[in-house]
């Protein structure tokens, strides 16, 4: 049985071929352009099917599943039960939960966010060193100009002007911790059953700076919830440098314009929301 016209023939037959007969397959996807998701249920349980739009994204997603996702532990994270390069598929098994920002109890909220902070920290700590940190600042300044171009009226002269400037000083913050990051980590990719939480989506999963795993969450989150940021870092287990606060509002400065890149072309206004909050915040205040 599938109520998912989208699942192509040649998919189902490769998962048949791991799972075995499969009941049920239902679209999954997230509400964005790429996004190919399908949960399927057979005779060994529910799994989720994911096909990549890129094969960077499938490279990097299968490479964290196998090197630093195993860190976390069994059932904070889904588990690779195969993968497939030539259709850029993966299958993984299902964790139980919700997105966190479901969690409608204030002190269960900031219990979620304890946990994330510690699945964070042992996903970081799975490399302890990144020589190439250096690249990915430059990477980061080289990549803005191209994303304010792409922002279009979305950006005035002078917030763009901001922006160049704030993210100018991430070469000069000199060498910042360094490890595997998850490259998208927000309440988006954290899914939490009342009691646990677990760690989703690695598609974006590299070795790098490490501060910048927090932008997101400095960005849509932490300046209405201040108490969430204290609670994930207790979790996390220690605090950010001096230096590594400056290198994040520079990372959160190349992120809003990425944001205000990518949303209105993906048709995601969230993300849409965090560059334009993320901008207005930065003019305002020069920092986070």
């Amino acid at each position: 049985m599938t109520d998912s016209p989208r699942f192509p023939a040649t998919l189902h037959a490769w998962v048949q071929s791991v799972l075995g007969p499969l009941d049920r397959v239902r679209d999954a996807s997230h509400d964005r352009d790429g996004s190919r998701v399908w949960r399927v249920t057979g005779e060994t349980g529910d799994h989720y099917v994911k096909v990549a739009p890129k094969a960077i994204l499938y490279s990097r997603e299968t490479r964290a599943y196998r090197e630093a996702v195993p860190y976390l532990g069994y059932g904070n994270a889904p588990i690779l039960r195969a993968s497939s390069a030539e259709l850029l598929a993966l299958i993984l098994s299902a964790v139980d939960g919700q997105p966190m920002e479901q969690e409608e109890s204030p002190a269960r909220r900031r219990t979620a966010h304890r946990q994330a902070g510690l699945l964070l920290r042992r996903l970081h700590d799975a490399v302890r060193s990144h020589p190439g940190q250096s690249a990915v600042a430059e990477d980061t300044v080289a990549g803005l100009e191209k994303h304010i171009v792409d922002a279009g009226d979305l950006l005035s002269a002078a917030e763009a002007d901001t922006l160049r400037y704030l993210v100018s000083a991430l070469p000069h913050c000199g060498p910042l911790p360094g490890g595997w990051r998850h490259g998208d980590f927000w309440e988006r990719n954290l899914l939490w059953n009342g009691r646990r939480c677990a760690l989703i989506d690695f598609e974006r999963s590299e070795p790098g700076p490490l501060v910048s795993d927090f932008v997101k969450l400095a960005t849509s989150l932490w300046p209405d919830h201040p108490e969430l940021r204290t609670a994930l870092f207790q979790g996390y287990g220690r605090a950010l440098s001096t230096t590594e606060e400056r290198a994040l509002t520079a990372f959160a400065a190349a992120d809003a314009a990425s944001a205000l890149a990518y949303g209105p072309r993906a048709g995601d206004p969230l993300v849409t929301a965090r560059g334009r909050s993320t901008v207005d915040r930065l003019v305002q205040e020069g920092r986070l």
